[in-house]
């Protein structure tokens, strides 16, 4: 039989694996739970029943969420990860044809999941300084169904001002908004509170970052009621198990920790971005330029990219490579001291 073209053309999604004791690619947390919270999510993972279907709303995780960040729970749907929450839109929001535009560079993803729900993909490209080319997008949305794009942006580490979206979405009110906040509890330019007053509006958040749960894939849309009930009546029944909601529900409901854990990792990522920024002052010949991150990782411009990617690996040290640069994650201090060591060898000149 004859498979279409937009599946057989597609490539695997390619993340490093393998063991590296230094793990600086992913932008996880490099927080793991507390023993103490671990034994309490043991105890509540006890109580599931199962051999019953978990709740199809994900209720005791959504209110968490809600609490967490002080908005109303009708406003918020719960999904297997952010990835999720993006293939529901993009496929039942949008129709065959639909325009979508997205940004360069931004997630990759985007485009994949838009060319599978058989969208119009056009990308207007950022500016030199890889901030987001405001009135260009603002054009471009004019004559679009819809705009995806991540603020803060991963892989660039750079993000928009709060004034700057707010000006986006009020120029095209008929184009769907969504802003992508996977890293927005590093930085305080959210538009998470606007929901409900721009209909055409839906933030995107995950507790893959900040929280340190990537692996639980827990992922939310955050909109008005009307469209959150079109989307919890879009999604399948049963999209989050319940061992991830226990966990995610008892997790989200420790604020002070999450908090905490969260203002240490802006601490680390401020420190990385110095060192390494120190390291591009003495080395401009290879390190271009360090961009100051509103994430949990910088982003460094170098056209050296690959074969310093492949120096630190050998090292036991992974980060992520694109052709103009790397993608490198706060990690603790010991992994940062590691890194900046290895580092400043390879730029060493031999």
């Amino acid at each position: 039989m004859k498979l279409p073209e937009k599946l057989t053309k597609l490539k695997p999604y390619d993340p490093i694996t393998g063991y590296y004791p230094v793990r600086l690619d992913a932008n996880e947390s490099y927080f793991d739970l507390p023993t103490v919270l671990k034994a309490k999510v043991a105890d509540a993972i006890e109580q599931i029943s199962f051999n019953r279907y978990p709740d199809p709303v994900a209720t005791d995780v959504i209110n968490a969420f809600a609490a967490y960040y002080g908005i109303s729970p009708d406003c918020v749907t719960a999904g297997n990860g952010s990835d999720e929450i993006i293939t529901i839109i993009l496929n039942n929001f949008l129709s065959k044809g639909s325009r979508l535009v997205t940004v360069s560079p931004d997630f990759s993803m985007y485009k994949l999941y838009a060319e599978l729900a058989e969208l119009e993909v056009v990308t207007v490209a950022k500016k030199e300084n890889l901030q987001i080319d405001m009135d260009a997008l603002i054009a471009a949305a004019k004559e679009a169904d819809a705009v995806l794009f991540s603020n803060p942006c991963n892989p660039t580490s750079l993000g928009e001002p709060r004034e700057a979206i707010i000006r986006l979405i009020e120029s095209a009110p008929d184009c769907l908004m969504l802003v992508d906040e996977a890293y927005m509890d590093f930085w305080d330019e959210s538009v998470l509170d606007l929901v409900t007053k721009y209909d055409n509006l839906i933030v995107l958040r995950t507790c893959s970052k900040a929280m340190g749960m990537a692996s639980l894939r827990m992922g939310f849309a955050v909109t008005d009621p009307y469209k959150t009930g079109l989307m919890r009546a879009a999604k399948s029944p049963y999209n989050c198990d319940a061992v991830t909601q226990v966990i995610a529900a008892t997790v989200l409901k420790e604020q002070s920790l999450m908090q905490h854990c969260r203002d240490e990792i802006i601490v680390q990522t401020q420190r990385l971005y110095t060192a390494v920024n120190d390291l591009a002052q003495r080395f401009p010949e290879v390190l271009e330029k360090v961009y100051p991150p509103r994430t949990n990782f910088i982003f460094v411009k170098t056209a050296y990219a690959h074969e310093i990617f492949e120096q630190l690996l050998q090292k036991g040290i992974s980060v992520r490579c694109f052709p103009n640069g790397l993608r490198i994650c706060a990690g603790t201090r010991r992994e940062q001291t590691l890194l900046l060591n290895e580092l400043e060898d390879i730029l060493q000149p031999k």
